[in-house]
């Protein structure tokens, strides 16, 4: 049978910690505080099997957060209600708390039934089932006991033992997680943390990182049920012996974790439940308590859409922690008002990635607050959009292992990895759609505010996307594959795009290359052209800058100006030349171009630039 935790909840003086013992033989009221108080202050456990364990929680209101450090990890819940007393204020509170946390499975024991008569023990049953009536507890078996004769002891033990082949298994993240709630030293041993396995498993030897803190420390030795053991998994109580940490660095409310998936927040993305019993309302930026596993926190509620949260009702919010909090994704949670302190509601963490602005966070909680919770997880990646998440990130803004990404990966249509050189990142087809729509938007966009230019600059398309370097490369060259862009040496552009002259200035580019033809390579400045051609020099600059993209002149060394006619015919007669002689001299250059030295020396390094000649000594060879 797998391992299952069974959590009692109740009022105080109820009969919990003696209901434990009639059930396994053991006190749970360790301290000797709790032993002369005759009241549980803290959680306590028993073994009923070698595979169910028993938390004992306190009743009494001053010590609900402790109780909340027992109930974060149960699979059952025992509910006690003395029969003397019948539903009392904690009763209430920690039904509501169970009922917050979504525990699967429950039993309502009846306890000092030798204290009543029958007609009142049925007058309590039937306040019972009023109480759980349309909840998780609304099946369950309600049965009559008294630790102090043993009556119905028997019966108890049954039920729990036939219930717990029924709980369902566990949500398993795939990485190893425990939320501690006590912490010792033992000497000869160091410093031990106990809690219940909330995922995963742990092996003696491994590493795990102490959470807030970011300490790695090594297992030294684990214990299960009282006995030394090798590992252990899901549902274990367990108390783990760690080297390489001291006492002082942990506390209550610290979790263990393997390295690298859990991280700290100040901030963390809700849904938010209040009660129907809670005497007002939520207001905008009220200061609450959290209470998450055995964490607590307060913090300023920022809720979505409405300015209360009114009682009974359901809501996105976000919450503005005061100190860190360690949680995941789907983590279930508990809320207390700050004064008076009284449990009002609970809810479920969407998301712990939080650093736009509020604008953004709203929308983005909204929507995922809105979202069916099949589609969460797909919502969470297609809303990075021209930031797509990598490995390492999903696995901290999920809190599950790199296998099950994968699993849940290869299980979506919609999902893919996008791969470039040694970077990766998961997207969404619409995502990446959507990035596509994006760059031939901006290139459309940009074509229309620079006609004469013949396309955008990577780094300018990266800062209007906003997306990293190796991202883009990977957009564009995908798009250049599809035909959903152009190249043109360093630019980008929509593929129907070209410069377009008006009339006048195409007669007048016509003009100015034929003179510059003519010339040949004995190259006119721009105010000598601007002689020579009657056209003004800002006239000129903008038809030579259209000629010079579109491939019809080449400029050399910024001022120097050829025809690429001339260009091509120039390079043909350098061919040529090789044909019946090893070498190129300066001067054999000048006379083929029939140019001065002013010019012959540029032109001669462009052709070495342009790997058709390289230099050999004061002369060319032919690059073959």
């Amino acid at each position: 049978m797998k391992q299952t935790v069974i959590g009692l909840a109740g009022h105080i003086d109820h009969g919990k910690t003696a209901l434990v013992k009639a059930l396994t033989g053991v006190n749970t009221d360790r301290l000797s505080e709790e032993q002369q108080r005759g009241m549980t202050i803290d959680i306590g456990f028993a073994f009923l099997t070698d595979t169910i364990t028993l938390i004992d929680v306190p009743g009494h209101e001053k010590f609900v957060k402790n109780m909340m450090a027992g109930v974060s990890g149960i699979d059952v819940a025992l509910l006690v209600v003395a029969a003397d007393d019948g539903i009392m204020p904690q009763t209430r509170e920690h039904f509501e708390i169970l009922s917050l946390l979504n525990i699967p499975s429950a039993v309502i024991a009846i306890n000092k039934t030798d204290l009543a008569d029958e007609d009142w023990l049925e007058l309590i049953e039937l306040e019972l089932t009023e109480l759980v009536s349309g909840t998780f507890m609304e099946e369950a078996p309600m049965i009559r006991v008294s630790a102090e004769s043993g009556d119905g002891i028997t019966k108890l033990r049954d039920t729990i033992l036939k219930i717990c082949e029924t709980v369902p298994d566990k949500q398993d993240r795939g990485i190893f997680r425990l939320h501690v709630d006590r912490v010792f030293s033992m000497k000869g041993y160091g410093t031990v943390v106990t809690g219940t396995v909330n995922s995963g498993c742990l092996k003696a030897g491994d590493s795990v990182e102490i959470i807030p803190g970011g300490v790695t420390a090594r297992v030294r030795g684990l214990q299960s049920h009282g006995s030394k053991v090798d590992s252990v998994t899901l549902g274990d109580r367990a108390a783990v012996n760690l080297q390489g940490v001291d006492k002082n660095d942990i506390e209550r409310g610290s979790q263990l974790a393997t390295p690298g998936y859990f991280k700290s927040v100040t901030q963390i993305g809700v849904k938010l439940k209040l009660l129907r019993s809670a005497s007002r309302p939520i207001a905008q930026n009220q200061r609450i308590r959290i209470h998450l596993g055995t964490q607590e926190a307060m913090a300023r509620v920022a809720l979505i859409g409405n300015k209360t949260l009114k009682p009974g009702d359901e809501g996105p919010a976000l919450l503005r922690l005061e100190s860190l909090l360690v949680a995941a994704r789907e983590d279930k949670f508990i809320v207390r008002s700050y004064s008076p302190v009284l449990t009002i509601g609970g809810g479920e963490v969407l998301e712990i990635l939080i650093q736009e602005k509020w604008k953004a966070v709203k929308d983005k909680l909204q929507t995922l607050y809105e979202s069916p919770e099949s589609l969460q997880l797909l919502q969470l990646v297609q809303q990075e959009e021209a930031d797509p998440m990598t490995p390492n990130q999903l696995q901290v803004r999920l809190g599950i292992s790199e296998n099950k990404i994968q699993k849940w990966v290869s299980s979506e249509e919609e999902l893919f990895w996008l791969s470039h050189n040694k970077s990766k990142w998961l997207l969404t087809q619409g995502q990446w759609s959507k990035l596509k729509e994006w760059v031939k938007d901006y290139l459309k966009k940009y074509h229309k505010e620079n006609p004469l230019q013949t396309g955008a600059q990577k780094e300018e398309i990266r800062q209007h996307l906003k997306c990293r370097d190796q991202l883009l490369e990977a957009l564009l060259h995908s798009m250049l594959e599809d035909g959903l862009v152009s190249r043109n040496g360093k630019s980008w552009r929509d593929p129907s795009f070209s410069i377009t002259l008006s009339n006048q200035d195409q007669d007048m580019q016509v003009s100015v290359l034929n003179t510059l033809n003519e010339e040949g390579f004995t190259s006119s400045s721009l105010d000598q052209l601007a002689i020579k051609t009657g056209y003004q020099k800002d006239t000129l600059i903008r038809i030579l800058s259209v000629a010079e993209k579109e491939g019809k002149l080449l400029r050399i060394d910024g001022n120097l100006m050829f025809t690429q006619k001339n260009f091509i015919d120039l390079k043909n007669k350098v061919v040529r030349h090789f044909t019946s002689s090893e070498i190129l001299s300066v001067p054999q250059f000048k006379e083929l171009a029939k140019t001065s030295r002013k010019y012959a020396v540029p032109l001669l390094e462009y052709f070495d630039k342009q790997k058709i000649t390289f230099r050999d000594g004061d002369s060319r060879k032919l690059v073959k």
